[in-house]
């Protein structure tokens, strides 16, 4: 017989005091319950209950193995229950923590068609660049670009994205085009603030190693979007991530400073506690963005002239 099956019946029996009233608590015949615990009695070779005309108690190995039995028991009704509550449908107020430039540019899209397929959710998006924030209770998940996630944390590679040197036609008319690491030092860089950090460009030169810059130019900012702008005004060079740029390179607003120079790549990355990852909201988000990056071109791969 089922040795769950056997447990059940004879925790039930215990529970209830008597074949009858376990016969009545789990739906089947009183015969199939003592069948049951007969068969459980006979496989471990020990009497597990006393039996009188008035009332069923469990021995003193009856007891031990009771104890044991509920434990079991209650894990199957939780695995169950962990299984039910995943495949709920996804409900609830999700609490996501984004970078800014890529909140806007590529996350929001992605939200709006997420809520289109999930009436039942709502989303906060919160865009900053200070992601040390991600380890807070009231934040569901979160995208990071270059650094990995907390290891806190359980985390999930979305794609690669591509950092890109550009500047202006008009820009580099007037001041040439580099075409060392070194000649940055002779141009105006346009720098993107980072939290806590003086502004640096790390980049891998052609072979291979990595170089910081720290040239300061006329402009720093901690959007993105400023710096893009800025580039195409022809203020500098701007070091920035394909999907902030990738429209002004193929209208011919911005090109490659340097196009010589190694691809400049950085992880991007989705992370939530893992105690929420068997919250639907969560689970179907992440999946959804596993998805849509497997369907739809990475970032990195998208036309960039």
């Amino acid at each position: 017989m089922d040795r769950l099956s056997e447990m059940e019946a004879f925790a039930a029996v215990v529970d209830q005091g008597g074949f009858t009233g376990a016969a009545q608590k789990l739906g089947i015949s009183k015969s199939a319950v003592s069948k049951h615990v007969s068969s459980l009695e006979s496989r471990l070779g020990a009497r597990l209950l006393n039996r009188t005309t008035r009332r069923v108690n469990p021995t003193d190995i009856g007891l031990v193995y009771y104890d044991r039995a509920r434990s079991v028991l209650n894990a199957a009704l939780q695995a169950d229950a962990a299984v039910q509550g995943m495949q709920a449908e996804p409900t609830g107020t999700l609490q996501i923590l984004a970078p800014s430039d890529y909140g806007a540019c590529v996350l929001a899209p992605m939200v709006a068609r997420y809520l289109e397929e999930n009436p039942g959710v709502d989303v906060n998006l919160v865009l900053g660049h200070d992601l040390a924030e991600a380890t807070r209770s009231d934040i569901d998940l979160s995208i990071s670009l270059g650094a990995k996630p907390d290891s806190s944390l359980r985390s999930h590679k979305l794609d690669t994205v591509t950092r890109m040197l550009v500047a202006s036609p008009a820009y580099l008319d007037r001041r040439g085009r580099p075409s060392r690491i070194e000649d940055l030092a002779q141009h105006v860089l346009l720098h993107q603030l980072e939290s806590g950090n003086d502004p640096a460009w790390t980049l891998v030169s052609a072979s291979g190693e990595a170089r910081v810059v720290r040239t300061r130019g006329r402009l720093a900012t901690n959007s993105g979007s400023c710096l893009k702008d800025s580039a195409i005004a022809g203020m500098g060079i701007a070091f920035l991530p394909d999907f902030l740029v990738s429209e002004a390179v193929a209208r011919g607003q911005l090109q490659h400073a340097m196009p010589g120079l190694p691809a400049q790549t950085a992880p991007l990355f989705v992370a939530h506690a893992p105690s929420n990852g068997s919250l639907p909201r969560v689970r179907s988000f992440v999946q959804f963005l596993l998805d849509s990056y497997v369907e739809e071109p990475s970032v990195s791969d998208r036309a960039i002239a």
